[in-house]
Protein backbone atom coordinates (compact mmCIF):
# COMPACT_ATOMS: atom_id res chain seq x y z
CA UNK A 1 0.00 0.00 0.00
CA UNK A 2 0.82 3.57 -0.77
CA UNK A 3 0.37 6.55 1.34
CA UNK A 4 -3.11 8.25 0.24
CA UNK A 5 -2.50 11.71 -0.85
CA UNK A 6 -6.14 12.84 -1.56
CA UNK A 7 -6.53 11.43 2.24
CA UNK A 8 -3.96 13.49 4.22
CA UNK A 9 -5.10 16.44 1.42
CA UNK A 10 -8.39 16.37 2.90
CA UNK A 11 -7.70 15.68 6.77
CA UNK A 12 -4.75 16.71 7.27
CA UNK A 13 -2.86 19.44 5.02
CA UNK A 14 -6.52 20.87 4.23
CA UNK A 15 -5.85 22.13 0.88
CA UNK A 16 -5.06 21.30 -1.94
CA UNK A 17 -1.51 19.82 -2.74
CA UNK A 18 0.72 20.68 -5.88
CA UNK A 19 2.29 18.13 -8.15
CA UNK A 20 5.37 19.13 -5.95
CA UNK A 21 4.10 18.80 -2.79
CA UNK A 22 2.88 15.18 -3.34
CA UNK A 23 6.48 14.73 -4.47
CA UNK A 24 7.69 16.24 -1.31
CA UNK A 25 5.26 14.46 0.71
CA UNK A 26 6.71 11.04 -0.45
CA UNK A 27 9.00 11.21 3.33
CA UNK A 28 6.20 10.23 4.85
CA UNK A 29 5.85 6.25 5.38
CA UNK A 30 3.17 3.98 6.02
CA UNK A 31 2.79 1.46 8.90
CA UNK A 32 0.96 -1.12 9.90
CA UNK A 33 -0.03 -2.86 13.48
CA UNK A 34 -1.83 -5.49 14.39
CA UNK A 35 -4.43 -5.23 17.33
CA UNK A 36 -2.46 -5.52 20.57
CA UNK A 37 0.60 -4.27 18.88
CA UNK A 38 2.33 -1.35 20.50
CA UNK A 39 2.51 1.62 18.20
CA UNK A 40 5.15 3.67 20.70
CA UNK A 41 6.51 2.36 24.01
CA UNK A 42 6.92 4.80 26.57
CA UNK A 43 10.52 6.06 26.76
CA UNK A 44 12.11 5.32 23.05
CA UNK A 45 13.50 8.35 21.44
CA UNK A 46 11.02 10.94 19.81
CA UNK A 47 11.63 12.36 16.42
CA UNK A 48 9.20 10.86 14.30
CA UNK A 49 5.22 11.97 13.98
CA UNK A 50 1.86 9.41 13.70
CA UNK A 51 -0.88 10.13 11.60
CA UNK A 52 -3.85 7.59 12.30
CA UNK A 53 -5.22 6.69 9.01
CA UNK A 54 -7.28 4.07 9.95
CA UNK A 55 -8.26 1.98 13.27
CA UNK A 56 -7.62 3.05 16.35
CA UNK A 57 -5.09 3.11 19.48
CA UNK A 58 -4.99 3.69 23.06
CA UNK A 59 -2.52 6.04 24.88
CA UNK A 60 -1.56 5.03 28.26
CA UNK A 61 0.62 6.30 31.18
CA UNK A 62 1.59 4.68 34.08
CA UNK A 63 -0.30 6.86 37.47
CA UNK A 64 1.76 6.42 40.60
CA UNK A 65 -1.74 6.28 42.38
CA UNK A 66 -3.87 4.78 39.76
CA UNK A 67 -1.42 2.26 38.05
CA UNK A 68 -2.19 2.07 34.41
CA UNK A 69 -4.72 5.11 32.72
CA UNK A 70 -5.85 5.35 29.21
CA UNK A 71 -5.42 8.97 28.43
CA UNK A 72 -7.09 9.35 25.56
CA UNK A 73 -8.12 7.11 22.31
CA UNK A 74 -6.92 7.90 19.07
CA UNK A 75 -8.83 7.77 15.95
CA UNK A 76 -8.62 7.80 12.22
CA UNK A 77 -7.32 11.75 11.16
CA UNK A 78 -6.03 12.38 14.79
CA UNK A 79 -1.77 13.11 14.80
CA UNK A 80 -0.22 11.62 17.62
CA UNK A 81 3.12 11.91 19.14
CA UNK A 82 3.76 15.08 18.35
CA UNK A 83 5.48 16.87 21.24
CA UNK A 84 8.15 14.20 21.45
CA UNK A 85 8.38 14.80 17.45
CA UNK A 86 8.93 18.65 17.91
CA UNK A 87 11.21 18.12 21.21
CA UNK A 88 13.39 14.85 20.02
CA UNK A 89 12.63 14.09 23.80
CA UNK A 90 11.48 10.56 25.21
CA UNK A 91 8.13 9.64 24.79
CA UNK A 92 5.97 9.36 27.57
CA UNK A 93 3.71 7.01 27.06
CA UNK A 94 2.60 3.65 25.39
CA UNK A 95 0.47 3.91 22.00
CA UNK A 96 -1.15 0.39 21.60
CA UNK A 97 -3.44 -0.21 18.68
CA UNK A 98 -6.71 -1.37 19.49
CA UNK A 99 -7.96 -2.36 16.50
CA UNK A 100 -5.13 -3.16 13.36
CA UNK A 101 -4.04 0.07 12.18
CA UNK A 102 -3.03 2.12 9.46
CA UNK A 103 -0.30 4.78 10.01
CA UNK A 104 1.29 7.15 8.54
CA UNK A 105 4.86 8.13 10.06
CA UNK A 106 7.09 11.83 9.27
CA UNK A 107 10.44 11.90 11.00
CA UNK A 108 11.86 15.23 12.06
CA UNK A 109 14.80 15.28 9.51
CA UNK A 110 11.94 14.78 6.43
CA UNK A 111 10.07 17.70 8.30
CA UNK A 112 12.79 19.93 8.50
CA UNK A 113 13.69 19.39 4.67
CA UNK A 114 10.17 20.12 4.06
CA UNK A 115 10.25 23.49 6.10
CA UNK A 116 13.66 24.32 4.06
CA UNK A 117 12.39 23.36 0.39
CA UNK A 118 8.25 23.14 0.63
CA UNK A 119 7.36 26.23 3.44
CA UNK A 120 3.65 26.09 2.79
CA UNK A 121 3.63 22.48 3.08
CA UNK A 122 5.80 22.70 6.33
CA UNK A 123 3.43 25.27 7.74
CA UNK A 124 0.40 23.38 6.84
CA UNK A 125 1.84 20.16 8.76
CA UNK A 126 2.64 22.29 11.87
CA UNK A 127 -1.38 23.94 11.75
CA UNK A 128 -1.98 20.39 11.96
CA UNK A 129 0.18 19.94 14.83
CA UNK A 130 -1.11 23.00 16.28
CA UNK A 131 -4.80 22.15 16.27
CA UNK A 132 -3.84 18.96 17.77
CA UNK A 133 -2.34 20.53 21.07
CA UNK A 134 -5.59 23.16 20.89
CA UNK A 135 -7.68 20.11 21.04
CA UNK A 136 -5.99 18.57 24.03
CA UNK A 137 -5.14 21.23 25.94
CA UNK A 138 -9.12 22.24 25.44
CA UNK A 139 -10.26 19.03 26.51
CA UNK A 140 -8.43 19.07 29.64
CA UNK A 141 -9.66 22.23 30.10
CA UNK A 142 -13.20 21.32 30.42
CA UNK A 143 -11.83 18.28 32.77
CA UNK A 144 -9.54 20.03 34.74
CA UNK A 145 -11.68 23.49 35.74
CA UNK A 146 -14.04 21.84 37.72
CA UNK A 147 -11.76 19.46 39.47
CA UNK A 148 -9.87 22.56 40.16
CA UNK A 149 -12.62 24.77 41.35
CA UNK A 150 -13.60 22.04 43.92
CA UNK A 151 -10.27 21.45 44.96
CA UNK A 152 -10.54 25.02 46.17
CA UNK A 153 -13.84 25.02 47.27
CA UNK A 154 -12.16 22.42 49.50
CA UNK A 155 -9.03 24.43 50.19
CA UNK A 156 -10.71 27.28 51.68
CA UNK A 157 -12.95 24.67 54.17
CA UNK A 158 -9.57 23.52 56.09
CA UNK A 159 -9.27 24.72 59.62
CA UNK A 160 -6.40 27.58 59.96
CA UNK A 161 -4.10 25.73 62.07
CA UNK A 162 -3.77 22.83 58.68
CA UNK A 163 -2.87 26.36 56.51
CA UNK A 164 -0.56 27.36 58.76
CA UNK A 165 1.66 24.55 59.35
CA UNK A 166 3.50 25.04 55.99
CA UNK A 167 4.65 28.58 57.30
CA UNK A 168 5.59 27.34 60.69
CA UNK A 169 7.32 24.74 59.46
CA UNK A 170 9.10 27.20 57.07
CA UNK A 171 10.06 29.81 60.01
CA UNK A 172 11.36 26.47 62.13
CA UNK A 173 13.86 25.50 59.75
CA UNK A 174 14.83 29.08 59.02
CA UNK A 175 15.52 29.51 62.45
CA UNK A 176 17.24 26.00 62.92
CA UNK A 177 19.39 27.27 59.73
CA UNK A 178 20.12 30.46 61.45
CA UNK A 179 20.85 28.98 64.78
CA UNK A 180 23.43 26.48 63.53
CA UNK A 181 25.20 29.25 61.41
CA UNK A 182 25.54 31.06 63.98
CA UNK A 183 26.62 28.41 66.48
CA UNK A 184 29.29 27.48 63.92
CA UNK A 185 30.71 31.07 63.81
CA UNK A 186 31.57 30.94 67.70
CA UNK A 187 33.65 28.12 66.98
Amino acid sequence: MSVDMAWLEENIIKRTLSDSDRLALACIQERTFASGEKIIVEGQQGGTLGIMRSGRAKVEDNNRYEGRVTLVEIEPGTLFGELAFLSDRRRTADVTALEDCVVYTLTKDAFTLLMKDHHELAYSLFNAILERQTSVIMSQRITLAPFLRELNSKAKKLPLFVKLVPVIFILIYFTSLIFVSLRDLKY
